[in-house]
């Protein structure tokens, strides 16, 4: 139909894809429907062409007639820091930004796909959040809707989706809180900006008490960790249910959490003014597919874009621009060699000069390094430093209070050499113990060695770390 134009809402994660179909018509929109497929396994890129035709059957048998789509990606598949960006023009700050990502993350950039959210301006320095998904991610998402005949927009975070939708009263809540079957996930917005956003394992067994309790107490860790000095209880979280866990949750949770913290739903007023819901949208575990949908109404967009991201693009020359930057380079290097012939004559003289000093300084030096042996050796009976000690304080402090990542073996030699061995929930909280041991002063030459399925029938990950420690700073 003429002035007809229908979107899907893909929300992706490990146990499976939540779809929701919008339909814009004369500048109204509707929520058409909704539906929910579990994959059964974990998406790999051997997998993705087959869990595409099983989704293009499954939107078939639905009745979904949208071909172009906005995917949500689970937040455990996203690395986010928050940075400081300084006054500077939108292409300036893109340059600035894509610098600061290869430093903060420690993957291989070009293994990474980078963009930001947050306000920014030219005259003073700004807080944004910097993400990264893994390319791989990204590819095996867009081989899985080719294989389902869709065509994807954009690419963004199904939790950011939940808590960029707008209110009925228009203000953003200051915490959200998005749930499903086996994790949930937690984010804070100050003046109204994405500030951290944080995938926590968690598995609904069917007992809404059992979960509730977990749930409650993971909320007042997170608002514990991230709350600031300006903020004053009661703290406000907005929650969106995707694992359904039942009528009374929320004033379950109240109830636990206290007159400290308050906890509302979310998917009362997440559809804007003018926006109608048919009543698949009642089932709660659509809301963040509907959000992700959302994004693509209006002109802005959504906050995160990996497919179309804003920083890291490399833009390429035109040929006339690039013959007269190759001339002036090449001037540039027939003056530099030029100069470096120069410079090469006079260090030959000095190395000459400087080798036979060295010879007659010899015996010198040789006697100077026995003193500096044995006092050496004299100095470590009298040291009051318990030297593997501090190595394990300092390794204990890298490792995250969750216990989402544990130590199975540790071996560290005279020369401070060590290895850790251990396992861990996620290859999200691998790295993240690989960047606080690498950021760390005690430490130098980290390297991540592995990682790996633990066992044929765990979930969990097996790592090893390499490092070098130099002592506490």
């Amino acid at each position: 139909m003429v002035g007809t134009r229908h979107i899907l809402g893909l929300a992706i994660d490990d146990c499976g894809v939540v779809a929701t179909e919008l339909c814009l018509r004369a500048g109204r929109a509707e929520v058409r429907g909704a539906g929910e497929l579990a994959w059964g396994k974990e998406l790999t890129a051997e997998n993705a062409r087959d869990l595409g035709q099983a989704l293009r059957l499954f939107l078939r048998e639905r009745g979904f007639t949208a071909k172009r789509a906005v995917v949500g990606l689970a937040a455990k598949w996203v690395l986010a820091k928050e940075v400081e960006a300084p006054p500077a023009s939108p292409e300036a700050l893109a340059g600035i930004l894509s610098i600061q990502a290869e430093r903060v993350f420690s993957m291989n950039p070009g293994d990474l796909v980078f963009d930001y959210c947050g306000r920014t301006s030219t005259t003073e320095k700004s807080q944004v959040l910097l993400l990264a998904a893994r390319r791989q991610i990204v590819d095996q998402i867009q081989e899985l809707a080719g294989a389902a005949g869709l065509q994807i927009e954009s690419i963004t975070v199904s939790a950011l989706a939940c808590g960029g939708a707008p209110t009925r009263n228009g203000t953003a809540c200051r915490y959200g809180l998005y749930t499903r079957p086996t994790y949930c996930e937690f984010w804070g917005r100050f003046n109204g900006s994405p500030r951290f956003i944080k995938h926590i394992p968690m598995v609904f067994d069917g007992d809404p008490l059992a979960y509730t309790d977990l749930l409650s107490t993971a909320i007042q860790r997170q608002v514990l960790l991230s709350s600031r000095q300006d903020q004053s209880p009661p703290y406000q979280v907005t929650a969106y249910d995707g694992c359904g866990f039942g009528a009374g949750a929320l004033d379950r949770l109240n109830e636990r959490l206290g007159p400290q913290i308050a906890v509302r739903s979310g998917d009362v007023g997440m559809l804007p003014e003018g926006v109608a819901a048919s009543s698949d949208l009642q089932d709660s575990r659509t809301v963040a597919a509907a959000a992700v949908a959302l994004t693509a109404v209006g002109s802005e967009g959504p906050e995160i874009d990996f497919l179309n991201p804003r920083i890291g693009e490399k833009k390429k020359p035109g040929h006339k621009r690039a013959v007269v930057w190759a001339a002036a380079v090449a001037a540039v290097c027939l003056i530099g060699v030029g100069a470096w012939i120069v410079g090469w004559q006079a260090d030959v003289n000095d190395i000459v000069s400087y080798k036979q000093q060295v010879e007659d300084m010899g015996d010198d030096i040789a006697a100077a390094q026995s003193v500096v042996d044995r006092l050496s050796y004299a100095d470590s009976w009298g040291s009051t430093e318990p030297r593997f000690l501090t190595c394990l304080r300092e390794l204990t402090q890298a490792f995250p209070e969750e216990g989402t990542v544990w130590a199975t073996s540790l071996a560290v030699n005279e020369d401070g050499a060590g290895s850790v061995v251990g396992k861990a929930t996620s290859d999200l909280d691998v790295i993240e113990l690989f960047d606080q041991i690498k950021e760390s002063p005690a430490f130098s030459d980290a390297k991540l060695i592995h990682t790996r399925d633990a066992g044929r029938n765990s979930r969990e990950r097996e790592f090893a770390i390499n490092f070098t420690f130099k002592g506490a700073k």
